[in-house]
């Protein structure tokens, strides 16, 4: 079974040794809303607080935004995502070529509606 945004803040968050108050303080919200957040208590956090969680508690910023409904969440993606951070251009450069070179067709139709 999928987890849901709560349970994936709270267990890392205890991963971490943090309390609530050290998250509600760090991210600049309630105690409250932390608690409420965690156990998915019909809160929709916005982007905002989710970027600062997900940099606090070092979780993926995308993975947080599709548990919460925001984006489609497609792991694969993410990860590319991550690779392409420790990247310099250069090799976000290559790796791009590699895949226009794999997938042109999809390529030639994401560039013609001007996605890339």
């Amino acid at each position: 079974m999928a987890k849901s945004l709560g349970e994936v803040i709270s267990t890392r968050r205890k991963e971490l040794n943090y309390s609530q108050r050290e998250l509600a303080r760090a991210v600049k919200i309630s105690n409250s809303t932390v608690s409420r957040i965690e156990n998915d208590d019909n809160i929709t956090p916005d982007n905002d607080t989710l970027k600062a969680i997900a940099e606090y508690l070092k979780l993926d910023y995308n993975y947080l935004l599709a548990l919460n409904k925001q984006i489609e969440d497609e792991p694969e993606i993410r990860i590319i995502q991550r690779a392409a951070k420790q990247m310099d251009n250069k090799q976000k450069v290559e790796m791009l070529d590699l895949l226009r070179e794999h997938f042109d067709i999809v390529f030639n139709e994401a560039e013609e509606d001007e996605l890339v």
